[in-house]
């Protein structure tokens, strides 16, 4: 038993060593090359934009958090008899922020025409880029809420019916269960909201992301854009590691059913009402907005397709190299062992703390790393683009992973390996063919993700080799959103037809049955 248990820490040691190696080699590769550490970073312009980048993923976490709460009440008593339809906000979850933008863009121009002093105030500023980064970011909020919800106690909730009204047992019995949970995810939407730079700039907005852009972009310095880069990732860790230490108390299965159905208040009813419909605004007001180009089609749906092809080429080359690792890292995370526990919050650092390398700095690291190796000579070709979008996207992949690890059948798991004479036979029989569900569905995802690429695109690309994410975010950055708008169409429809095949590949089993028991 100890020689197993040794055995297994063992695995899951390595598993989280090559996790890091993978992500965070190209940012090490920065700081090994240089010579000491640069002062005079911080200046009170650069403060300045630093506060920017912090008011914006404040209040985005913030808004995403509060819609969600509510959002997620109304659909979990809603949908109790089609629990597939409560996933409904997650259609456009993958689709590029370039295209909220445009979408927010195009409907302040309609409402101008009735309107002319609403363009004068609301097309610039930090209002529309936390409208904008809202709706990117609500729908895995809101996935986060529900997920916390699927995991109450049916037994504890019914219990607290019976002695107080719905609506207290929520606030005081269920929404504590949800913390973990929201805490975790408020973190991640936090740091991207910190990491962005696209949608602020959009809009007009400096912020602190931008300047590492702007100073490797000017002087070409890939280690002193590591220094520059330094205060905004100590300060995404220190959110990520106080958010993440509340989730040893976050439980490894999770139902696919829920049998109570409480009869909340009218005015609660009608907070989650509201918050239904921001969620459905979501996905509304992109279609809307682009309906008046589907119905005059023109050429440039055939160059849109043109650049659709070169995208998608890094896209799936992506995908394939981070498959393995953040299947393994997914497994670690959802290890049911009990005396994994104090570990878990551990692991849990290791898996999103590679969130907070801003994207552009994974692009540098991975020039530095590669400039004097041989493989430089593949720099025209894909493979550089595929592997900083793969190191850039495997925390995701690992992530949306585990999200479906959750609902396999741990007792089926367990009497394979109690079976079997050896464990490869048990993985490649049982473990496999469940997972491979959650392989496509974050293959899937992570694609439509790295289609919409651009803060390690812009530095990785070649030219001739422009991906569609740069070329839009140029037209948009000035003011040419007609000259894209086909370019989005395509991203729209591709991310709609692929999370469709998602929610088939979610209709099947282990998604539609339970989990197993709880351990």
């Amino acid at each position: 038993m100890t020689c197993r248990k040794y055995s297994r820490y063992s695995k899951g040691i390595l598993i989280c060593l090559v996790y890091l190696l993978l992500t965070l080699l190209p940012v090490l590769s920065l700081g090994l090359s240089g010579r000491g550490v640069e002062t005079g970073i911080l200046n009170a312009r650069r403060l300045g934009l630093m506060i920017n980048s912090f008011v914006i993923a404040f209040f985005t976490a913030a808004v995403c958090l509060l819609v969600a709460v509510f959002a997620s009440l109304r659909i979990h008593a809603g949908f109790r008899k089609r629990p597939l339809l409560r996933w409904y906000f997650l259609l456009l979850a993958p689709v590029p922020p370039y295209i909220y933008a445009l979408s927010y863009m195009n409907l302040l121009r309609f409402l101008g025409r009735i309107f002319p002093e609403v363009l004068r105030y609301r097309m610039t500023g930090i209002f529309p880029c936390v409208a904008v980064e809202t709706f990117v970011y609500l729908p895995f909020a809101c996935a986060a809420a529900l997920a916390a919800l699927d995991q109450a106690d049916e037994k504890e909730w019914s219990a607290a019916l019976v002695f107080d009204s719905a609506d207290h047992v929520f606030f005081k019995v269920i929404l504590p269960k949800q913390i973990p949970w929201l805490l975790a995810i408020g973190a991640v939407i936090f740091v991207l909201s910190v990491m962005d730079y696209s949608i602020p700039s959009l809009f007009q907005v400096n912020v602190y992301s931008m300047e590492i852009f702007s100073d490797y972009s000017a002087a070409g310095q890939s280690v002193h854009s590591l220094y520059l880069s330094m205060p905004l990732m100590i300060i995404s860790a220190a959110v990520i590691i106080l958010s993440f230490l509340p989730l040893k108390s976050i439980s490894n299965t999770m139902k696919a059913n829920a049998g109570i159905r409480p009869v909340y208040s009218p005015a609660l009813r009608a907070v989650g009402g509201a918050a239904v419909v921001v969620t459905l605004l979501q996905i509304l007001l992109p279609l809307i907005s682009f309906i008046p180009y589907i119905l005059k089609p023109d050429a440039g749906i055939v160059s849109a397709l043109e650049e659709l092809w070169n995208s998608c080429l890094s896209g799936v080359a992506a995908v394939l190299l981070l498959t393995v690792p953040s299947a393994a890292m997914a497994l670690l995370l959802t290890s049911d062992d009990p005396s994994d526990k104090l570990c878990k919050p551990i692991i849990w650092l290791i898996a999103v703390l590679p969130l907070c390398v801003p994207g552009v700095l994974t692009g540098i690291g991975i020039l530095k790393l590669f400039s004097s190796t041989p493989l430089y000579v593949f720099r025209t070709g894909v493979f550089f683009p595929a592997v900083g979008l793969a190191v850039r996207y495997l925390p995701f992949a690992a992530l949306i992973q585990y999200g479906c690890y959750l609902r396999i059948d741990r007792a089926r798991v367990r009497a394979a390996a109690l079976l079997q004479p050896r464990k490869g036979l048990a993985f490649a029989k049982v473990l496999l063919p469940l997972m491979a569900p959650g392989l496509i569905i974050s293959g899937i995802v992570v694609f439509l993700l790295t289609l919409g690429d651009v803060g390690t695109s812009l530095v990785l690309m070649t030219a001739g080799r422009e991906p569609m994410s740069v070329k839009i975010y140029n037209y948009l950055h000035y003011g040419s959103s007609e000259k894209v708008t086909y370019f989005c169409l395509m991203q729209m429809a591709v991310c709609i037809a692929l999370m469709t095949a998602v929610y088939f590949l979610l209709a099947r089993p282990p998604f539609t049955g339970s989990s197993g028991p709880e351990n």
